[in-house]
């Protein structure tokens, strides 16, 4: 007391009291902080309260009488991984096949101009395109449209390929019994070629290219209808023959013919009538056979299925 008047004196906290104050705050605001960002700030113990968002789910409390949620599947993310290819692995479409799924591969190769019969069927053309196709992508030339193949023509083969059709029956000849040229040759199937000497008129026959003196035989049991051992007309050298059901054959371009034969005269399949060689209008080309076939004495026929089926050297032919 001074002065005759009462002075309260008021205690002030001291100085210490301050800091406990901030660290107060700073613990509040961490803790603020932890409730939104959603990660826990250690401060010598977590201080996030299990129920509180972005900790996971978690029970009531077991006197609340609320009864816990059922667990919550989990749905994966969708894969951002390109679906698998159209064709499956192993797919492929080969010689054989047969169906819509060839017909759409032919349909591709010819829209890349390579121009195959669009018929569905699997066959030696539509394996040629598909090897001609393979050589242009500088793919192994198998001429089997494998997988790989089919997706990049951006073809959609079902899961079961086109199942192949059954083997083709062996081809029989019907008419001819030995094949008309009795060495080494190649046959062609010239069958409506082009040619200037026939003046429009499509090749009646088929070519068998062989050298000059191959023996040329009798193709059925028969008789000589007539031959020329001059040169005559476009055929040269020619033999007609006629079997014993009437059917026709025609022998052009010969070298020679063989002795003791004329019109009238009987040959057996497989006798030598004469050589291959290069008279008529094929006297400045290759030494060949034509020939030709007429059932019944009629209109020639394409004669190469007939020839295939009796050729000794099948699978050399052209």
């Amino acid at each position: 007391m001074t002065g005759g008047k009462d002075h309260r004196i008021i205690d002030r906290p001291s100085s210490p009291a301050r800091p406990r104050r901030s660290i107060r705050r700073l613990a509040g605001l961490a803790a603020a902080t932890t409730l939104v960002l959603g990660a826990p700030v250690a401060l010598g113990a977590n201080n996030v309260p299990s129920q509180l968002p972005g900790a996971g789910v978690s029970a009531p409390p077991a006197d609340s009488g609320v009864a816990p949620a059922p667990p919550v599947a989990t749905t994966p993310a969708a894969s951002t991984t390109p679906a698998a290819a159209n064709t499956p692995a192993g797919v492929s479409l080969a010689f054989g096949a047969a169906g819509a799924d060839v017909k759409s591969l032919q349909r591709k190769l010819r829209m890349k101009r390579i121009f195959v019969p669009v018929d569905g069927k699997y066959s030696v053309k539509t394996r040629a395109g598909v090897r001609i196709l393979q050589r242009k992508w500088r793919l192994k030339a198998t001429g089997i449209a494998d997988a790989a193949l089919l997706a990049r023509l951006g073809l959609k083969v079902r899961a079961v390929a086109s199942t192949p059709a059954a083997a083709p029956a062996v081809f029989v000849a019907q008419y001819i019994k030995v094949f008309p040229v009795s060495g080494p040759h190649v046959l062609t199937d010239s069958w409506g070629d082009f040619r200037a000497s026939l003046r429009g008129q499509g090749h009646q026959g088929n070519d068998i290219m062989a050298a000059r003196g191959v023996p040329v035989v009798a193709v059925a049991d028969g008789t000589i209808k007539r031959l020329t051992r001059q040169e005559t007309g476009l055929g040269g050298i020619w033999i007609w023959q006629v079997d014993n059901a009437g059917n026709e054959y025609y022998y052009a371009h010969l070298n020679d013919i063989a002795a003791g034969l004329d019109a009238g005269s009987k040959v057996t399949a497989g006798q030598q009538i004469g050589t291959v060689g290069n008279t008529g209008d094929a006297r400045y080309g290759d030494p060949h056979l034509h020939f030709e076939i007429h059932p019944g004495g009629g209109s020639a026929i394409d004669p190469y299925k007939e020839l295939l089926a009796a050729d000794p050297q099948r699978g050399k032919s052209g």
